[in-house]
């Protein structure tokens, strides 16, 4: 049997509050989606003055439920914006970016 479900990037921008992180977790982990990466940067300036923060997650999913997953992460209170990216849709600029953490990351671990 082989397993059809996709990659999908999910970029989300948030209000940066104390548990916004643990909000969007339990979202997946409620659902029993495991999150492949995680990438996670606060305190953004507004034009309002206000910060917020920008995350960046894998994870594999049928398409079903990352809609219904993504139409859920709108909903909270914690998240402003989500932008949902199969692997064929993701903007290169995106994947080059996500791959020269990845690269970085890797080189700190040696």
């Amino acid at each position: 049997m082989t397993d059809e479900r996709q990659q999908w990037l999910v970029v989300l921008t948030t209000r940066d509050h104390a548990g916004d992180t643990a909000a969007i977790a339990s979202v997946f982990s409620g659902r029993g989606l495991q999150i492949d990466s995680f990438i996670g940067f606060g305190s953004f300036a507004k034009s309002d003055g206000g910060r917020e923060g920008k995350i960046m997650l894998t994870f594999r999913a049928f398409p079903e439920r990352c809609q219904s997953l993504c139409r859920i992460l709108e909903s909270l209170e914690a998240v402003m914006t989500v932008h949902c990216y199969g692997a064929e849709q993701i903007p290169t600029e995106l994947l080059q970016q996500s791959q020269a953490i990845k690269h970085l990351l890797a080189e700190m671990g040696h």
